[in-house]
């Protein structure tokens, strides 16, 4: 008998051990910002769509159910707060855009090779041929988590005739005399540090002559240093 007990100890044994050998769970990838403006918003938006159908199937996070084959039909639907798809024909799932978690792409091996993304309770499977797409997926996550930041440009339109009648010109007109002074005093607040009083002064230098790219460009660079993306994004855009 006892040495029937032994037997089966060590069976038991063995098949744990080949079991645990066999499953390898090895993070391999990262999600990553590829695009930092409001512009790529429909790119990114037509990519996460078509990656929805390439989806090998979805699951709850830790709930005892049946995979979930993403329908042709994804609803998906994407707004600064939030994403949301459906995952059955009458069941949405919907991820909170304000969550910043790192988004890992998880290669996990067991008969075979899959690769996961667990996000905020949904865990979106791969094929092993799928990787390249699970990275997409991830990144494209990372866009719709910052996406709140972004800046709108604005403006640009109204400018684009100011800069195309500008380019327009043979030749193009000498910087005026009040304009050089402002860029100066700006230049030398820089020199001090004070950037505020430095894009003041730029910003004096921009109504004189809305054309100067280097007042927009050193502008840009002073208002990235304290902090007002926006208006920084705008003016390198102009």
């Amino acid at each position: 008998m006892k040495k029937f007990r032994y037997i089966i100890f060590c069976g038991v044994l063995v098949y744990c051990t080949i079991n645990a050998t066999a499953q390898k769970i090895t993070q391999v990838y990262v999600g990553t910002l590829r695009y930092h403006s409001a512009e790529k918003a429909d790119l990114v938006k037509k990519e996460f769509s078509d990656l929805l159908n390439k989806v090998y199937y979805v699951q709850i996070y830790k709930a005892m159910t049946m995979p979930h084959y993403i329908p042709e039909d994804n609803g998906l639907v994407i707004t600064k707060d939030s994403v949301s798809f459906n995952i059955t024909k009458n069941k949405k799932y919907t991820f909170l855009c304000a969550d910043k978690a790192e988004v890992k792409v998880v290669e996990y091996s067991y008969l075979g090779k899959v690769y996961l993304i667990n996000v905020q309770g949904l865990v979106v499977y791969w094929k092993t041929k799928d990787f390249e797409f699970a990275k997409r997926f991830a990144d494209d996550i990372v866009y719709f988590q910052n996406m709140e930041h972004f800046a709108e440009v604005k403006d640009v339109k109204d400018f684009d005739a100011i800069a195309a009648q500008y380019r327009a010109l043979k030749e193009k007109p000498p910087v005026p005399e009040e304009e050089r002074k402002y860029i100066v005093q700006a230049n030398a607040q820089t020199q001090l540090k004070n950037y505020k009083q430095a894009i003041e002064l730029y910003e004096k230098a921009m109504e004189v002559d809305p054309t100067n790219p280097m007042v927009y460009n050193n502008e840009a660079l002073l208002l990235a240093i304290v902090g007002q993306f926006d208006e920084a994004i705008n003016n390198m855009k102009k």
